[in-house]
């Protein structure tokens, strides 16, 4: 059986190869605000700034990955980069419109699932540190004085040259429009003012951030060091009462408890979830049915109105026309971008994928179905971000080899 183990396994990356992963990971979760900074000193920078650089690191990634050679381990995520990649050839030729949105999202699971199976499990532990010092030491600058952290990053003009978000006349605060606090939004009540966004510059993917971090301390837990711990814990929380994040605030209390139950629990089981929460939904149907604003209760009524408008044609291969009104539910997004079919092979893939045989491995691939799963009730797009996807598929995909492979690359 080992034998057989090492034949259908990539060549794991050599200690350069290896370096030079963590540098494409890290500068995949810092490149926004790498250009923010140029931008806010002049630099003239559009979204095809940000498409070129994002385009860059993930060819980069897949020719590190594949100058090792190919595995059978590779199968499952090209298979679904292929299949998801047909069906937008389907919907751009039968609604006359070129929609690649979907083959870059599932590229980017692709192609750093591919490049953390050849990686050290300790160069995936620098990547997390490395980037969770970054966070930290700006959030902590942010908090102390957010005038001078939107001043050097200035979030606001960065994000209207790159994603053409208006900029609100009566906020001169350069921040992001969406870390604005109001009245009656969700608060710890620890920390007032803006919502913060550390290296981030927005709200959404430091909150996803904060969760991918509990993904890797709970299927890495037992091997970290005490500082690596206490780095990743202290992130998490100031994160999230400085955030006051939702999401995140319940997956701080999911996901401890997860670390006991997980490895008890069959892999199988994963398939059931979004079923369960989409079943619970329109159940509620007649409570939310007509609930709007940025609350629980709101994002639900949003994705049973948006679930009740598709079309038979959107349901089977999905509606790219429509993507731009799902943001705020990702069950709609998931359907308007990539249709049933697609949404079937993509929770297939969450639930065998990642390998179950160690309770590390069930620990971690358990907690990430659940991060994906449950963010889908209230977003679509942040899960599909490579400031956050390229640590947490590199760290599944890493996390996913056989354990005799992971002995010998931890030797």
């Amino acid at each position: 059986m080992a034998n057989s183990s090492r034949a259908t396994s990539s060549k794991p990356l050599g200690i350069k190869g290896n370096y030079l992963a963590v540098a494409l990971i890290v500068m995949a979760v810092l490149y926004n605000a790498v250009l923010a900074i140029l931008g806010a000193r002049g630099i003239p920078l559009s979204y095809s700034s940000v498409a070129a650089v994002e385009i860059v690191i993930t060819f980069a990634c897949l020719a590190l990955s594949l100058s090792t050679g190919f595995s059978n381990h590779d199968v499952m995520p090209l298979a679904l980069l292929w299949f998801i990649g047909t069906l937008a050839l389907i919907a751009s030729i039968s609604l006359d419109t070129i929609y690649i949105g979907s083959i870059r999202n599932f590229a980017l699971i692709a192609v750093f699932g591919m490049l953390g199976h050849r990686m050290n499990i300790n160069f995936i532990r620098k990547a997390f540190f490395i980037a969770s010092v970054v966070t930290l030491v700006v959030l902590i600058w942010e908090i102390s004085s957010v005038e001078s952290y939107a001043s050097f990053f200035s979030p606001a003009h960065y994000y209207e040259m790159t994603r053409g978000t208006a900029v609100n006349e009566f906020d001169d605060s350069g921040l992001s429009i969406g870390t604005i606090a109001f009245e009656g939004r969700f608060s710890l009540g620890i920390f007032s003012g803006r919502r913060t966004s550390s290296i981030f510059l927005e709200q959404v993917s430091i909150n996803s951030y904060a969760i991918v971090c509990m993904v890797f301390l709970n299927g890495m837990w037992s091997k970290l060091s005490l500082k690596e711990k206490a780095l990743q814990m202290v992130t998490i929380v100031l994160i999230i009462t400085s955030n006051n994040a939702r999401m995140g605030a319940l997956m701080c209390i999911v996901m401890p408890i997860g670390y006991l139950v997980f490895p008890w629990l069959n892999r199988n089981l994963i398939l059931a979830v979004p079923f369960l929460i989409i079943g619970l939904i329109f159940s509620l149907s007649g409570y939310i049915e007509n609930a709007m604003g940025d609350d629980i209760t709101g994002r639900l009524g949003v994705t049973y109105r948006l679930l009740n408008r598709f079309d038979l044609a959107d349901f089977f291969v999905g509606n790219p026309l429509k993507v731009g009104r799902t943001f705020d539910s990702g069950y709609s997004f998931i359907i308007a971008s990539i249709g049933l079919f697609g949404g079937l092979a993509y929770l297939l893939f969450l639930a065998y994928y990642p390998r179950h045989e160690t309770e590390d491995q069930r620990r971690g691939s358990w907690s990430l179905a659940v991060y994906i799963l449950v963010w889908l009730t209230v977003g679509g797009t942040a899960t599909f971000s490579i400031k956050t996807a390229a640590l947490l598929w590199s760290f599944i995909g890493c996390l996913s080899k056989t354990p005799e492979t992971t002995i010998e690359n931890q030797a």
